[in-house]
């Protein structure tokens, strides 16, 4: 493709994003903040001026969290109450980590093969649901940009085996968790995988790297979680990701779900039918909710918003879907689809009814990946070229 033509498509996404973040700030201020954003600033607030991590009871008084994670308000804690910061200038800061994000997943998709990056750079800069909810006081974007860097740093691992990279994989993870509790298991996975994809060719060597990759990460989590020992006698990183949230909580997940159906179309199906139907119509709201601009309140933008998210929403998921197809025993995107499915299925585990676009933000450096595969793998085929790509295989 002409250069030219790379610059304006890349040039648009980023004018697009300079745009809605303009609107944001001036004709919305108030939509930056939602019902987590609260929790979030009160929390970075304690942090800089009290030195605990809590927030305000409904009495007023400082509790210890149990619940979030400390990245994220230590982040607003510093920028906004310790730097003076407006929030304005926080949400700019946002959308910078996204196009970083953008330029990581870039430069991932390169190292897989140098025909994927502009076509996966392009589909990540376009999903409105990254760009929308970068303009919200909410976790996306910073921790978007720290699973960006653990896909980077896993993927030069697998491509060189070096130790380096296995460190960084486990320090940029266990950053990730520190913003976002919910991936918190998703170390052990990678650690399973290293032993699966024996990079090394030596099968101890490669059970000596996971353990490496497990000591690293879970080393830095261990040390919140023994805060919490201390404090809430619980071993554990969040109450987020413990049983009684899951089971539990404001609405419940997945597990147990069955017992307190009400949903209509399942009403008097037997535990497996119900379970299976469920899981499906929770898969479908993750993967093919197209994203939307209500937040900035504007009736015109929301039209606009919602056409142009089901345009790129079909774009990448026909990639994606194809993509799939063709990843055989090729590492790199078994890799990437793996931590698609993980993220996919701990969200409908977690959030049953409540998944929609939001916890599809974190997926999209890997989807954009393989949906650039797919689409670069079809425009192969229908060119006669025979297969695309052959990198490491299995």
């Amino acid at each position: 493709m002409n250069k030219k033509y790379l610059i304006a498509i890349i040039g648009a996404a980023l004018l697009i994003k300079a745009f809605l973040l303009y609107f944001s700030i001036v004709h919305v201020p108030h939509a930056r903040l939602v019902r987590d954003s609260y929790q979030y600033l009160d929390t970075g607030r304690a942090i800089v001026s009290e030195g605990v991590f809590a927030s305000h009871g409904a009495d007023g008084k400082l509790e210890p969290n149990f619940f979030i994670a400390p990245g994220y308000p230590f982040f607003l804690g510093v920028l906004h109450w310790l730097w003076g910061i407006p929030l304005a200038g926080v949400i700019a800061i946002q959308v910078f980590l996204t196009v970083l994000a953008a330029l990581i997943t870039y430069k991932t998709a390169m190292e897989i093969d140098h025909r994927l990056g502009f076509l996966a750079l392009a589909i990540f800069l376009y999903s409105p649901a990254v760009t929308m909810f970068s303009l919200l006081i909410l976790t996306e974007s910073l921790f978007l940009l720290l699973i960006t860097s653990v896909m980077f740093c896993f993927i030069k691992y697998l491509k060189t085996g070096r130790m380096k990279f296995l460190v960084l994989t486990g320090l940029a993870f266990a950053a990730a968790v520190y913003v976002r509790p919910g991936p918190y298991f998703l170390g052990m996975v990678m650690a399973a995988f290293i032993a699966y994809a024996n990079v090394t060719g030596n099968r101890k060597r490669a059970a000596g790297h996971a353990l490496v990759l497990l000591v690293v990460a879970y080393g830095l989590l261990g040390l919140w979680q023994t805060r919490n020992y201390l404090i809430f006698h619980k071993a554990v990183f969040s109450s987020i990701i413990s049983m009684e949230t899951v089971t539990g909580g404001a609405f419940g997940g997945l597990f147990h779900s069955y017992s307190r159906n009400q949903d209509p179309s399942t009403l008097g199906a037997p535990p497996l039918l119900y379970y299976i139907n469920v899981s499906w119509r929770c898969a479908l709201s993750l993967f093919t909710r197209p994203g939307t601009f209500k937040y900035l309140h504007c009736p015109l933008l929301a039209v606009i918003g919602k056409i142009f998210s089901y345009i790129v929403m079909v774009f990448w998921m026909g990639g994606f879907l194809y993509g799939v197809t063709k990843i055989r025993r090729n590492v790199y995107y078994q890799f990437l689809l793996l931590i698609v499915i993980c993220f996919a299925c701990g969200t409908i585990i977690v959030e049953m009814w409540n998944v929609g676009e939001r916890y599809r933000v974190p997926m999209m450096p890997f989807i954009a990946i393989i949906a650039a595969y797919g689409w670069a793998s079809l425009f192969s085929l229908k060119n006669g070229r025979g297969e695309f790509l052959k990198t490491k295989e299995l």
